[in-house]
């Protein structure tokens, strides 16, 4: 009898333990496509800090810079940009770029700010300039305006590209392949589900004579896994580890680190909903037991 339990475990423990690295596995796909590449994941977090708000302080700030550089007038670019399209700018390159990549859109992303009215601003203030002056509007001085244009326009572009996700939307760039590493990965979670089906059933037959013991082993299996992830983001969330990236724009620190402390939260949060799965199935398997002595005890 002893040596038929110590049979009956080693095999359980085996299948368990593969059992876990696969639901670990399958937990993360899933995060993929609902955590790690969700655009929400990443927008929501940075709607809580108001990242358009510092933004577009940064820009006012660089408004007011620029005529020492430029000659064009603060209130001139000031006027030209406000909260409402910043704000669109911000989370619209977001959610298309996480889009693009979950396989929703087909198009590579592309910034899309409206500089119309920048645009027209700066030229009419070059032609009241040249008027003033009594300067002749020649091709030099239209030279230098779109010049100025292009220069206000990548600089304002920078602070709205908040999370730096112009270096990674390029042509055959980072965000294409992990749209294809995406497509590969769906097809794995479908390949892990199915071995993972096959392993509880293998488990099943070693415990036909005890099924309830499914329970523990299945439940053991998920415990595992809900504390791989869980243990390291608790970590990682309680030491504020975050906040010690070496980002000098404030813009960017604020979005990057407020963004990954979203991620960080939704993955405890998705670990968590598998420890309590695990939780219960183990305490189901108790419950199972104890009535069973309680049966035996009344039989006696």
């Amino acid at each position: 009898m002893k040596n038929k339990k110590l049979y009956n475990y080693l095999p359980n423990l085996i299948i368990s333990l593969f059992l876990a690295f696969i639901f670990l596995a399958l937990s993360l796909l899933f995060a993929a496509d609902n955590i790690f590449f969700e655009p929400t994941t990443y927008t929501d977090s940075m709607h809580k800090i108001k990242i358009e708000d510092t933004a577009f302080q940064e820009i006012q700030t660089y408004c007011e810079q620029q005529y020492a550089y430029t000659g064009v007038e603060a209130d001139t670019l000031k006027k030209s940009i406000n909260k409402t399209d910043v704000s669109n700018a911000i989370y619209s390159y977001v959610e298309d770029t996480f889009s693009y990549i979950l396989g929703k859109k087909s198009e590579l992303p592309e910034f899309k700010a409206d500089f119309t009215l920048l645009e027209k601003n700066i030229s009419d203030d070059y032609t009241k300039w040249a008027e003033k002056e009594g300067v002749k509007y020649t091709q030099e001085l239209e030279d230098i305006k779109q010049k100025t244009i292009k220069n206000v326009e990548q600089a304002i572009e920078s602070d709205l590209d908040v999370m730096l996700l112009s270096h990674i939307n390029k042509p055959n760039g980072i965000s294409t392949k992990l749209k294809d590493l995406l497509v590969l990965a769906r097809k794995i979670r479908i390949a892990l589900i199915a071995t993972a089906v096959i392993f509880i059933g293998v488990m099943a037959a070693v415990n036909r004579k005890h099924i309830s013991g499914l329970l523990y082993w299945v439940g053991t299996s998920l415990f595992c896994s809900s504390m791989l992830i869980l243990v390291p983001c608790a970590i990682l969330k309680g030491t504020k580890y975050y906040d010690g990236l070496a980002i000098h724009n404030d813009t960017v620190y604020n979005a990057l680190t407020r963004s990954m402390y979203g991620l960080t939260d939704s993955l405890i949060k998705l670990s968590t909903v598998t420890l309590i799965v695990a939780v219960l199935f183990m305490a189901l398997f108790a419950l199972i037991i104890n009535l069973t002595k309680f049966k035996k005890k009344e039989k006696c």
